[in-house]
């Protein structure tokens, strides 16, 4: 191999000698200053930093002027050159991967398996896997959950052939690893199918980023074994929230909160915790930035170089602004362009891992429930939106977010979100509509869609604004200790969201389908978004929208078909599985 990983190192450092691809290796004369000898000599670096200096995928700090010249899509370098991706780069990167796999696996004693050499069996015991791309960051706190919930449940780490992979694969590994799901985290790499080739009709409709780590796993693992895309990870949590839900008489919804927040947590320290509590201490007294006003609008501000449509672009950042009212705006992840405005900086607040970051928003809602601030939680459908929403208690004032809806070209996501959002889950997600052309990057910056008009919904009511349009106006909508106006008020966003949608969705029961769209969601929370709702006057609630939202008791639930308050849990779990209210 023309890798060969150094013993002892940490993050994995590799030697990169000789091989079909010196061609490439005699162009590196240093990296970061360290000087590699060029010419095929050893060079002891680690994969993310051979990685960027091959075929860096945006140019380094303190790039110079392009030369007149120098094609577009050249990158600036490490070594202080701009460079166009090397026709040996495909190579050089398959073999830096396989190598990163063999290293990885035998560091951290992890199962591993190729399509030339499947795995003979799966690890403890389980029966089926998530098969996801090791650049899929995003995903790893649903995956974490999942596979904590689902003790039956196993991860295949696709580690691909790219400059990104590379980079990040590393992290998510060492991430499964400290929250001990080692022994069922599996490593794969494989060739994926070429471009143009068709699509398997197990896979249609779904991105090429979903089904190919899916392909690559069904040849790699034992025959037989249920391998699910990632897209599947937050159906394991709502599914494994449902009978506790039922027998404590709460949502859905809140229970899954409950579990997300919990599983990331379970192993943070002491010391970790006493940081974040110290930090949030901080922002809600003066002069931090939540301290002053009694509602506030927290937009997770993502600006990344793929899923444009999930982005805050400059353009969403002022449709919510301008349906915000009284509440004060305040951003977190990036900085907004400019600077400006108020930020949470989650990194300065010793919020950097998923865990860290679960056991700060969980922590940061419920102080300001306690102080009587409404909170609402607004972005694009990502792991740092998910984080911030799903952790420990659904904010006072719910959320939204939002994604392409047109049925036509919509991201799978969507699917993903009906679940999370939909009636069954009783949820206060509200979730806004952007037209197709929100996936292109540049085209898409300015499209909007209709998340003005939702988020307006949402803070202020408006027709049909029911908790839940599946059942008539009557006590279900009155009851003491129900959520607040708001989250109610999602209702009247999901609607809409779900008219471009209804029809779309389909489900079946995992382990028993192989189309990767038959798993994205329950059939339970299918069965809800499908069902045509009519249209239901408003209905006045009891708890106004800055009111904290009360501890959920099962002696406040009064059954709205039967009007049973009684802990005779046969009758009301009868009444729930069907209606979910």
């Amino acid at each position: 191999m023309p890798f060969t990983p150094v013993p002892g190192t940490y993050p994995i450092q590799y030697t990169w000698t000789n091989g079909a691809t010196a061609a490439v290796n005699n162009r590196i004369a240093a990296v970061r200053g360290v000087a590699t000898g060029g010419v095929g000599a050893a060079t002891q670096l680690s994969a993310k930093d051979w990685a960027i200096a091959i075929d860096p995928r945006e140019s380094a700090a303190g790039a110079p002027p392009r030369p007149i010249g120098v094609a577009v899509n050249a990158r600036y370098n490490t070594l202080g050159a701009w460079v166009n991706r090397a026709p040996e780069s495909a190579q050089v990167f398959a073999e830096l991967a396989d190598s990163v796999r063999r290293a990885e696996s035998a560091d951290s004693l992890l199962p591993t398996a190729t399509s030339a050499a499947p795995l003979a069996h799966m690890p403890e015991a389980t029966t089926s896997a998530i098969a996801i791309n090791s650049d899929m960051t995003g995903d790893l706190c649903w995956l974490i959950v999942a596979m904590k919930l689902c003790p039956d449940l196993a991860v295949a780490i696709r580690i691909g052939p790219t400059e990104k992979h590379l980079r990040v694969c590393s992290a998510m590994i060492e991430q499964l690893v400290a929250a001990r799901l080692g022994r069922r985290t599996i490593l794969i790499t494989g060739p994926a199918p070429a471009p143009g080739a068709p699509v398997p009709g197990w896979a249609t409709g779904s991105k090429t980023t979903h089904w190919h780590p899916v392909h690559i796993a069904r040849a790699s693992l034992p025959p037989g074994t249920n391998v699910e895309s990632c897209l599947s990870t937050s159906r394991r949590v709502f599914e494994a929230a449902v009978e506790q839900a039922m027998e404590e008489q709460r949502s859905i919804a809140d229970v899954a909160c409950e579990l997300f927040e919990q599983t990331l947590t379970e192993r943070l320290m002491v010391t970790e915790k006493n940081a974040i509590d110290a930090a949030i201490r901080a922002l809600t007294q003066a002069p931090g930035c939540l301290s002053t006003a009694a509602g506030y609008i927290l937009v997770a501000n993502r600006v990344e170089d793929y899923n444009y449509q999930h982005n805050t672009t400059p353009a969403r950042l002022a449709a919510v602004d301008g349906a915000r009212g009284v509440r004060r705006l305040v951003t977190f992840g990036r900085p907004p362009v400019g600077g400006g405005g108020s930020h949470i900086d989650l990194y300065a607040n010793h919020a950097r891992t998923e865990a860290q970051r679960a056991y700060f928003w969980a922590r940061l809602k419920a102080k300001m429930r306690e102080l009587g601030r409404d909170v609402v939680i607004v972005g694009g459908r990502s792991g740092t939106f998910d984080i911030a929403y799903h952790s420990g208690e659904e904010p006072t004032g719910g959320g939204l977010c939002w994604d392409i809806a047109a049925a036509a070209q919509r991201d799978p996501e969507v699917d993903r979100l009906q679940q999370q959002a939909g009636p069954c889950c009783n949820s206060g997600l509200s979730l806004a509509t952007l037209a197709t052309v929100a996936s292109q990057r540049d085209a898409g910056a300015g499209a909007v869609g209709d998340i003005a008009a939702r988020l307006t919904g949402l803070l202020h009511g408006g027709p049909g604004a029911v908790r839940n349009p599946i059942l008539p106006p009557g006590p279900a909508t009155t009851v003491p200790g129900a959520d607040s106006q708001a989250m109610r008020n999602a209702e009247v966003g999901r609607a809409a969201f779900e008219a471009n949608t209804a029809g779309n969705m389909i489900s079946a029961q995992l382990g028993t389908t192989l189309n990767l769209s038959e798993q994205i969601v329950s059939e339970l929370a299918c069965k809800e978004a499908n069902r045509v709702r009519p249209v239901l006057p408003g209905v006045a609630l009891p708890n106004p929208a800055a009111a904290p939202k009360p501890s959920p008791h099962p002696f406040l639930f009064r059954c709205p078909f039967c009007g049973d308050t009684q802990q005779q849990k046969s009758k009301y779990r009868r009444h729930r599985f069907w209606n979910r209210h």
